[in-house]
């Protein structure tokens, strides 16, 4: 008998049954703060999904369950406690998502952190962000980003940039900034670092420190690691590609087993290209 799988049937089951019933949605969502007013509000819609800005309990119920699978290690970490992922920073959040027209179903998300509502940001858990903070201008943060694994694709994630860029001229933004992550061992961190710098990658005026908590423990130089051994995400990618520069040295979160890289957007430089792929 395989034990895991019932687990995860009979959870899908009481998952599918708690989505589908406001009361207990309602119920459930007494326990976590959260913003319920937006700063903006934004629509764009096409055949097949619907881009917007959260408004409604539950679509910000199925903002939790989705994160709480992406980031909580799967079903068999919520079996005692139904997890809705949640911390104190959500209180100050918006909530960009994606959702399927044909299922009503939430597909991806960005919590989304103005400079308007808060100077307190879940990047600064892990580093010095003065040098950010002082910025002028307005400024998100980017964070809990995921995507449904069974409904992930180039064009969802197309679609959340899209949206990204839309709610950021609604507020007439400047700076958008979070953390990035390469899950991989602390040991990479220097050979991580390196590649980022050889290809220019890196902000020449602002780089940050992780907090010693976080600070990678390296023992000795492994002199045998390449950077073809390091799997770099393609969100990643795309964010260095269009204008993006890493702004500190990288962090090692032991609990999530990743390099956490502080990544800084400034509006007015993103490539040309991508305005025009994504508007």
């Amino acid at each position: 008998m395989n034990t895991s799988k019932n687990i995860k049937d009979k959870l899908n089951i009481f998952d599918n049954y708690v989505s589908n019933s406001p009361r207990i949605i309602d119920f459930l969502l007494k326990f976590k703060k959260f913003n319920s007013n937006p700063l903006v509000d934004i629509h764009i819609e096409n055949k097949k999904y619907i881009v917007k800005i959260a408004n409604t309990s539950d679509e910000i119920f199925q903002i939790f369950r989705l994160r709480s699978k992406s980031f909580k290690k799967g079903f068999i970490k919520n079996v005692k406690d139904f997890n809705l992922e949640n911390d104190i920073f959500d209180e100050f959040s918006d909530y960009l998502i994606v959702k399927d027209k044909d299922e009503n179903k939430v597909i991806g998300t960005y919590r989304l952190i103005s400079s308007v509502k808060t100077n307190n940001f879940y990047s600064e858990s892990e580093f010095d962000l003065n040098k950010v903070k002082n910025l002028d201008g307005l400024k998100i943060e980017l964070g809990r980003a995921c995507t449904d694994k069974n409904s992930t694709s180039p064009i969802v994630f197309a679609l959340l940039w899209k949206g990204l860029l839309e709610y950021s001229k609604r507020l007439n933004a400047k700076y958008l900034f979070g953390c990035s992550s390469i899950f991989c061992k602390s040991e990479y961190s220097g050979i991580v670092f390196d590649y980022l710098l050889e290809n220019d990658w890196v902000h020449n005026k602002i780089i940050s420190m992780p907090k010693n908590k976080y600070m990678p423990k390296i023992k000795e130089v492994n002199r045998s690691i390449n950077i073809s051994d390091i799997k770099i995400p393609t969100l990643i990618k795309s964010y260095l590609k269009a204008g993006a520069k890493i702004c500190s040295f990288p962090a090692y979160d032991n609990d999530f087993k990743c390099i956490d890289l502080l990544t800084l957007f400034n509006l007015q430089d993103i490539e040309l290209k991508y305005e025009k792929k994504f508007s």
